[in-house]
């Protein structure tokens, strides 16, 4: 979603300049995309091991036949038909808070790099944490509802409008850990550029000029911003890269890979005849995307420490 101020006023009274601007840019529309495919499977799991759970079951290994197709199509349709409402019901819950805070959103379709996205779209200025709110209020309430589904009708359909909800939360969630580094008085509104794509971060209403100087990120939630997305730039690797051996291995070889990292199991994907086995380390995985998430934080604190005079 997007916010806009009407016409690129002032917002209530406050500077005309932005203390500091967040732009989507083409590169960082990418990686967004990116993120949300991951996200989308690696949600996917996440939920079905939820669900087997809830029956005292282990979700692996994971056995897909050729079979399951012909006799699960009218599921896969419905969970298909489940997903798009997912997506609807997502916008619709940012429209509600948007409408709370006396915005009017407008509602549509548009495309970012190669694939469309819905989005509800704003013209009014907010406060950091009413941004907040409308950010986060849709992965909140329909992964809630979903949920919620999944304990009266336990069932895989509900698996795919819960990952397309979570997918669809990334280029959000994006946005909230760059407001989430700000005080919670700044105001959030247009962004200076016209055509550009993102926000600008302003000062509070009656601000005098020292004080709009003064506006800086909260040094501790920005370390963690930086950590979060190091972490899911090293889970697209990840995936990238076990992705790309699977691949590789169907291409040349057997479509038998293990990945092993001494006792770690991270990925195991066996082929048979029309039958794949599939077993995640989702537990490594994910401690190895959050070691490499503080890594990239930690390297770039010392390179802003090194480039201060």
């Amino acid at each position: 979603m997007s916010v806009a101020t009407p016409n690129g006023t002032a917002i209530d009274g406050a500077s005309l300049e932005p203390v500091e601007t967040v732009r989507l840019t083409r590169s960082v529309a990418v990686g967004l995309v990116l993120v949300s495919v991951v996200g989308f499977f690696s949600s996917a799991y996440a939920f079905g091991a939820v669900l087997a759970a809830s029956h005292g079951a282990s979700l692996e290994p994971i056995v897909l036949s050729t079979g399951m197709l012909s006799y699960g199509g009218p599921t896969l349709l419905g969970a298909i038909g489940l997903g798009v409402i997912a997506v609807v019901a997502h916008e619709l819950v940012h429209g509600l808070f948007m409408t709370r805070y006396g915005d009017s959103p407008s509602y549509g379709i548009g495309v970012s790099v190669v694939f469309p996205y819905a989005y509800a779209r704003g013209s009014a200025s907010y406060g950091r944490n009413q941004l907040l709110i409308v950010l986060l209020a849709p992965l909140a309430v329909v992964t809630a509802a979903g949920l919620v589904a999944m304990v009266i009708h336990p069932s895989p359909i509900w698996l795919v409008p819960l990952a397309a909800n979570a997918a669809g939360s990334v280029g959000d969630l994006w946005m909230a850990l760059s407001l989430w580094q700000y005080p919670a008085d700044v105001r959030v509104g247009d962004h200076p550029q016209p055509d550009a794509r993102g926000f600008g971060i302003y000062a509070a209403a009656g601000a005098d000029e020292s004080e709009r100087i003064q506006i800086e990120r909260l040094p501790g939630r920005e370390f963690l911003s930086k950590t979060a997305v190091g972490t899911a730039g090293t889970a697209v690797a990840l995936a990238a890269i076990l992705v790309g051996l699977v691949f590789r291995s169907l291409a040349v070889g057997t479509g038998t890979v293990v990945v092993d990292l001494g006792e770690w199991t991270l990925l195991r994907h066996e082929l048979h005849t029309g039958i794949v086995v599939l077993e995640v380390g989702a537990r490594y995985l994910a401690t190895i995307a959050v070691g490499g998430g503080l890594v990239w934080a930690l390297a770039d604190a010392l390179r802003d420490a090194l480039a201060k005079p």
